[in-house]
């Protein structure tokens, strides 16, 4: 439908607006994806696809900030910007699943955090229906928040039924998705609005090591075997291909654990000066070491096969640290009331540009009862989770304002 059709059926005030797909067929596909990006919208391929997305999402989005606007004003806005900055909600409940371990962070817009907690949903992977459906609804009805669609926004973390490519299905990744089912049918019963999340969008967004990191893969071997393939005028050596490929797992490998160490010690550093803030008397834990840490040479003497799975392996790790740390910098500045961008879990100024963090110079806001929690909690990564999914998705809805905004201006002063 063209955009200017649809505004003039909303608002009493007609607004001349291009139809969103010619001004979106006018850009580039490097610009398209910019705003999929900064949207956190999946980039799919081809241009087409890109618009089609695009535009359908746009108006998508414009209908329900008009929604929101409505339901708290009883009438139609004037303009349609009026209207877009009613696109972000005023809270979100953000759900990390888990049949034992399932989070979930209810955080407002001005980044206030007004419940986070991780419960046990089963005590082990089922498949009865009448157990699955009685612990969810309990969940929904005892446990979440439960807010109208007007008012909040839940956010699920999408759940994959294969992990790192393996093509088995495993029981407990069943048993997710069967939870993930059952809990959009409780909350849309009990009338809220859910949308899914991917994680890789989320990882994306924080630059997590998920696919490709230059400061893991960017290594002196991975260079040397590109400017040799480069060079090499007839086809390549399969053995050679293999043994390059070999030596580039293992220092890829070698490397990952000295950063998996370094962020260790990063996170307890971070660990420490919240027990100190909180006056908190505990037992200081020793920053531990990176499990399993191998020297080259002897991972030289392993499979490519080997080295690929123990590399997936520490980039699972390296993303879990980085996470518990990113959400303790985030804590510190809350109970140090400074701004987030002056503490770094990363030691990288960059990591909380204006692209990342949705909530301007101001920090997140916990409770002390919630830093202590969060400091004695032995499964962090969880709580971890679900918060950093949460910031990322508030940042999102922001860049959608503002192209709503950018899409729905007009075309004289």
């Amino acid at each position: 439908m063209l955009w200017a059709a649809w505004i003039s059926k909303r608002f009493s005030t007609a607004v001349a607006a291009a139809p969103v797909g010619d001004k979106l067929a006018k850009l580039k596909v490097s610009e398209l994806n910019d705003i999929m990006r900064r949207c956190g919208i999946p980039l799919g391929t081809g241009k087409a696809y890109k618009i089609q997305s695009l535009s359908a999402f746009m108006q998508t989005s414009q209908k329900l900030a008009i929604d929101r606007y409505q339901a708290y004003y009883k009438r139609q806005p004037a303009t349609a910007a009026a209207a877009n900055s009613w696109f972000v909600p005023r809270e979100i409940v953000s759900i990390d699943i888990g049949f034992r371990n399932l989070a979930f962070a209810h955080i407002s817009s001005d980044g206030r955090v007004l419940a986070w907690k991780r419960v046990e949903l089963l005590p082990e992977a089922v498949f009865e229906p009448w157990v699955l459906a009685t612990a969810v609804e309990g969940l929904v009805q005892n446990t979440l928040p439960v807010r109208v669609a007007s008012q909040c926004t839940y956010i699920i973390e999408h759940q994959r039924f294969r992990s790192q490519g393996s093509a088995a299905v495993t029981n407990s990744a069943m048993v997710n998705n069967l939870v993930e089912a059952l809990l959009y049918a409780n909350l849309r019963h009990a009338g809220a609005r859910v949308e899914a999340i991917n994680p890789a969008q989320v990882s994306m967004h924080w630059k997590f090591p998920d696919t490709w990191d230059p400061l893991i893969e960017g290594t002196s071997c991975a260079a040397k075997a590109a400017s040799d393939s480069s060079q090499a005028s007839n086809k390549p050596d399969p053995s050679k291909c293999k043994h390059n490929k070999k030596e580039m797992l293992a220092e890829t490998i070698e490397r990952m654990d000295q950063l998996l160490v370094e962020q260790k010690q990063t996170t307890h550093t971070q660990y420490m000066e919240i027990l100190n803030t909180l006056k908190v008397t505990g037992k200081s834990k020793q920053a531990s070491r990176a499990t399993g840490a191998r020297k080259f040479a002897d991972l030289k003497q392993k499979s490519a096969k080997q080295l690929e799975t123990l590399r997936d392996q520490r980039r699972r790790l390296i993303k879990k640290e980085r996470s518990i740390s990113l959400v303790q910098s985030w804590m510190l500045a809350s109970l140090t009331s400074t701004t987030t961008r002056s503490i770094s879990a990363l030691q990288d100024p960059n990591r909380h540009s204006n692209e990342m963090w949705p909530f301007g110079d101001s920090s997140m806001k916990f409770t002390n009862e919630m830093c202590t929690t969060f400091i004695t909690e032995k499964k962090k990564d969880d709580l971890c989770d679900c918060i950093i999914q949460a910031v990322a998705w508030y940042r999102w809805q922001l860049s959608v304002v503002d192209e709503l905004n950018a899409m729905t201006a007009t075309s004289h002063p």
